[in-house]
């Protein structure tokens, strides 16, 4: 695909970039772990693992992906497959796929009407449905992933490993911390600028 500056690239696009960009740092942190780490379980703070929370993810993802032609999203119709829980090769490929398809998807699916549904109670077979967007759900993706990287990570500092920075940070405070770095760097350059 022909590169498009930040200027003038689609809203889609950006949207599914954001969602590449997160399953791409859950790539790299994946890279960091052993199979171990990844089953490694965190009771009491957590009560799953570090596999349980990409496997949750990762489903998300799955079920946008499968239910997009049927134009109704369940994310609570998700397999759990403990499979991809427990062996982490399997998790870094499910990741490949879902980063090349999300990359293909195609314009045309955002101008879509969808709906989303989810059953709200125990023992209630009645699902509550609302309208959406692709592009909606695709926020709710990104930042439903940026949630489940957070605890990801506090479990991976537990254990001696270290994501990089901004993993599990949402994008608007990632924006706000460089303001205010920024901020305190001007504010201690002027102060030497004073000291001369």
């Amino acid at each position: 695909m022909k590169a498009l500056s930040k200027s003038i690239m689609p809203q889609h696009q950006k949207i599914i970039n954001l969602n590449t960009a997160a399953l791409q740092e859950g790539l790299h942190l994946l890279s960091l772990l052993d199979v171990t780490q990844y089953r490694q379980g965190f009771k009491p703070a957590f009560q799953s693992n570090i596999g349980a929370h990409f496997r949750h993810v990762l489903e998300h993802y799955q079920c946008f992906l499968v239910q997009i032609s049927e134009q109704e999203f369940r994310y609570d119709n998700r397999p759990r497959d403990q499979h991809l829980e427990m062996d982490i090769d399997y998790a870094n490929e499910t990741i490949v796929k879902l980063i090349e398809n999300l990359s293909d998807l195609d314009e045309s699916l955002f101008s879509m009407d969808y709906t989303v549904g989810e059953q709200l109670a125990e023992n209630e077979a009645q699902i509550v449905t609302a309208s959406t967007t692709l592009a909606r759900e695709l926020m709710f993706l990104q930042a439903h992933t940026v949630h489940h990287f957070a605890m990801i990570a506090a479990m991976c500092r537990g254990i001696g490993v270290f994501p990089e920075e901004g993993f599990g940070v949402a994008i608007p405070t990632r924006n706000y911390t460089k303001v205010l770095d920024k901020k305190k760097s001007d504010a201690s350059k002027q102060e030497s600028l004073c000291a001369q």
